[in-house]
Order: C-alpha cells, then sequence, then structure tokens
C-alpha cells in the first residue's frame, strides 16, 4: 500500500469539499508536482479558497473515491513527487514466465524487508524486485494513478520516514490463477516527509497485483481503509510533539500476549489504531485480563504513558474533567509512588498541562492477585508551564477515583476505570 496516501487525499478533498479556486499561483499545471503544490499551498499560501460554495457538499467521512473521479483541475496536481523521466528495464532483465506463487513468494519478501538491502518494504523504501513489473506497469489507487516503474520507485523514496513508518503484510498473499491475480492485504503507519512531518494513523489496504500473460505485473491497484476527510486532517496537522517510544526490553518472564501486545501500542497515541487493530488489541487485553496474573506491586512506582484506551461496555471513555481542547498531540501520564499518584494532562504538548495529585491506597493489601482495586483521593491541581513544577498556577480540583490494576509488569500497566464506565487504560512505563 502506497503510503503517500494522504498527499492523495489532500488533492481529493479539496476538490470534492471547493467548487471554486480563485488563485493558482503556482507553474504550468502539467508539469507541478503534487508535493510541490502541497508544500506550496501550506507554506506559502499558493492556494486561495476564497468565496467558496459549500451547497450541497458532505463533509462527513467517506470512503475514498477512485481516481477517474477526481475534479478535472486536481488530476495534473496528482504525481506523486517529482519523479523524473520514465526510463525501460531492457526485456532480458525481465523474469519471464513465473509460476505465480513464485511472484508471491518474492512480493512477499518486496512488501515486508525490500527486495535488495533488507532496509524495509518497497512502500516505504522503493526497493522492489524491477524484474516482476513492467516497465509501464500502472499503480494506481484511490487519488493517483502512474503509469511508470521507476517513477513510481521515485516517489516511494521520498515521501514517508522509513524510521518512523510501518507496514505490515496482515493476511499472506493469496494467489488466484483463473484471474491471474495475487492479492494480500497491509497495514501502514507512520510519518511523511514533508516540512511539518505529519503523523498517518494506521489503515488497511487491499493490494491486487495482476499479471499478464508473459509472467510481468503490468497493473497494481489499491483500495483503502481511510476516508478522505481523516487523511486530510492529518496531512495538515503537523507533528509537534512525536509520541515517547519505550525502549525497555521484555522479562524473561512477560506473557507472550503482553509482548504482542507492546509491539502493537509502543511509540503510538490512543487514537492512532485503525478498527481491525482495535479487535485485535481488544483480543489480547481480554486474554491478559482473564488470565489474572500475580499483581507485583513493586513494578507499580514509575512513569506511565497511556498508549491505548479501551471504551467500556457502554462506549465510554475516560472524563479528563479538563475544560480544555483534547489535541492529537497531547499525551497524558500517572506517575505513580507507593502511596501516591499525579495524572498528568498535557493541553499543549509538554509546554502546558494539568497536574492533579493525590494519595493512593489498595483496597485490600493482604492480596497480591488481578485484579487490584485501589482508591485514589485528589486533594490537589495545577495548572503548569513547561517540566518547571515551580511555574504553576493551583486549581480548585478535588474527588475519589476508584478503579482496578488488572495487570502490571516490567513495560506494562492495563488499568480499569470504575467511576466512568469500565473504560480500560494500557499504558507503557517511560522512566
Amino acid at each position: 500500500m502506497v503510503l503517500c496516501h494522504s498527499l492523495g487525499f489532500i488533492a481529493l478533498s479539496l476538490g470534492l469539499a471547493f467548487d471554486k479556486v480563485i488563485s493558482l499561483s503556482f507553474d504550468d499545471p502539467s508539469t507541478i508536482t503534487r508535493r510541490k503544490w502541497l508544500t506550496r499551498s501550506t507554506i506559502g499560501g499558493g492556494v486561495l479558497l476564497i468565496g467558496t460554495n459549500l451547497e450541497g457538499i458532505s463533509l462527513t467521512a467517506e470512503p475514498s473515491q477512485a481516481y477517474d473521479e477526481l475534479p478535472s483541475f486536481v488530476r495534473p496536481l496528482t504525481k506523486l513527487a517529482p519523479l523524473g523521466r520514465a526510463e525501460s528495464i531492457r526485456l532480458e532483465q525481465k523474469s519471464i514466465n513465473l509460476p505465480l506463487d513464485e511472484i508471491a513468494v518474492r512480493l512477499t519478501k518486496d512488501l515486508t524487508v525490500g527486495a535488495t538491502k533488507g532496509q524495509g518494504g518497497y512502500f516505504l523504501t522503493g526497493d522492489l524486485s524491477t524484474d516482476l513489473f513492467q516497465n509501464d506497469c500502472i499503480f494506481v489507487d484511490p487519488t493517483n494513478e502512474v503509469s511508470s516503474l521507476n517513477q513510481y520507485q521515485n516517489a516511494l523514496r521520498i515521501l514517508f520516514d522509513p524510521a518512523h513508518s510501518t507496514v505490515t503484510l496482515v493476511t499472506p498473499l493469496e494467489v488466484d490463477e483463473e484471474q491471474r491475480q495475487i492479492k494480500g492485504r497491509l497495514r501502514s503507519h507512520g510519518v511523511l516527509q514533508l516540512p511539518w512531518h505529519p503523523r498517518v494513523s494506521s489503515y488497511e489496504t487491499d493490494i491486487v497485483y495482476s499479471i499478464d500473460s508473459t509472467g510481468l505485473i503490468y497493473k497494481q491497484s489499491q483500495t483503502w481503509s481511510k476516508s478522505a476527510s481523516d487523511a486530510l486532517k492529518e496531512s495538515f496537522t503537523p507533528a509537534l510533539f512525536p509520541p515517547v517510544e519505550s525502549r525497555l526490553l521484555p522479562s524473561a518472564e512477560e506473557p507472550t500476549e503482553v509482548t504482542e501486545l507492546f509491539q502493537y501500542i509502543n511509540g503510538r497515541r490512543p487514537d492512532e489504531y485503525s478498527q481491525e487493530e482495535r479487535f485485535e488489541i481488544a483480543s489480547l487485553i481480554d486474554t491478559i485480563v482473564e488470565n489474572k496474573y500475580p499483581w507485583k506491586r513493586e513494578l507499580l512506582p514509575g512513569k506511565w504513558l497511556l498508549a491505548y484506551l479501551q471504551p467500556g461496555p457502554d462506549g465510554t471513555g475516560i472524563d479528563r474533567r479538563i475544560p480544555f481542547p483534547d489535541f492529537p498531540f497531547n499525551s497524558n501520564y500517572q506517575v505513580f509512588e507507593e502511596a501516591s499518584v499525579i495524572n498528568i494532562g498535557e493541553l499543549f504538548g509538554p509546554l502546558l498541562s494539568v497536574q492533579v495529585a493525590g494519595t493512593l491506597k489498595e483496597e485490600d493489601e493482604t492480596t497480591l492477585q488481578s485484579p487490584k482495586r485501589f482508591v485514589a483521593n485528589i486533594d490537589s491541581g495545577k495548572i503548569c508551564l513547561g517540566e518547571n513544577t515551580d511555574a504553576c498556577l493551583p486549581l480548585p480540583i478535588s474527588g475519589e477515583g476508584l478503579f482496578d490494576g488488572v495487570y502490571l509488569g516490567k513495560r506494562i500497566r492495563i488499568g480499569q476505570n470504575l467511576n466512568g464506565g469500565g473504560a480500560r487504560v494500557v499504558q507503557i512505563r517511560v522512566s
């Protein structure tokens, strides 16, 4: 799946939402690239959306539309990047008449680790097996179409940051001999290589490779689970404060399902998961809770970052009870000591936060089995600039909180809120 999808979504969404473009202060539209267009329009104010008419336009999230449904003024802008000239690889360098099963094996390697360098799948690095594709292979997704193998590779190499992006093959590639197609499902999330480094939350792609009679791929097509409006919002949201990632290694006794849960959520925020991921994560959490692992109270002290939120049975989340907007780049922490707790809710990243503190007590200190019930009596609050606790103003916050600790390990803590509808929080230790 092409992780640069969000750039295409921007062009698509602008075309759907606005019926008048007053000024395009760009070069000849036949030569402008989408990357150039997006950078100029965001940084330099190249696009003036004035006097627009939104009547009859729905701005609710809908599945992305096909490339041939893009408005005509957007189509010249949908090149993936400055792609260079279309170049050809000689026919004798192509792998002709390979069995489809063998092509599927090689594509699996291309998608997961790359064809040659082992530095990441080709949707992140452009490292694909060029001998499997026609030179004029069509690469099509809901917002873009490229009919050149080397131009497609060039686009992939410069659009996503491989160090902070992930593409996973969710299901093994399947061969359809009758249709001469290879199909699979991918999951992706990461960071675009644009000046404001936008984060793209997780989504799934159904990908289809169509193979001609000589055994070469002549078309790669994709459909996405993400809506255009969501991609537009993400692409224009600067990653001002990247999420914290834990470097802790697992202990020898860490359960397998806990290790798998850690791999899902480490370095991510609660709103970055696809619906399919949420189902998979919910299954892992349920398994962990059902096992009722021993409660190791000596592991509780430390600073814990909220990485995942599982709503309660009635769909209820956590009530922040803070009269400020919750921006997507904010993080939330809990700092536990033996008999105290501090809840930290960021208002503008680490530059501004609300902190509430109080005492913490086990309801029954004689048991060391999960679930472990706690009572927190909050008796103070403050709003603080930066991490300097001296630059704070007091807030009149107090109250009692009741929650269960349902798992506690070296790297992960799972708690269940009992005041607000039974939502579960999954936290990662960061210090």
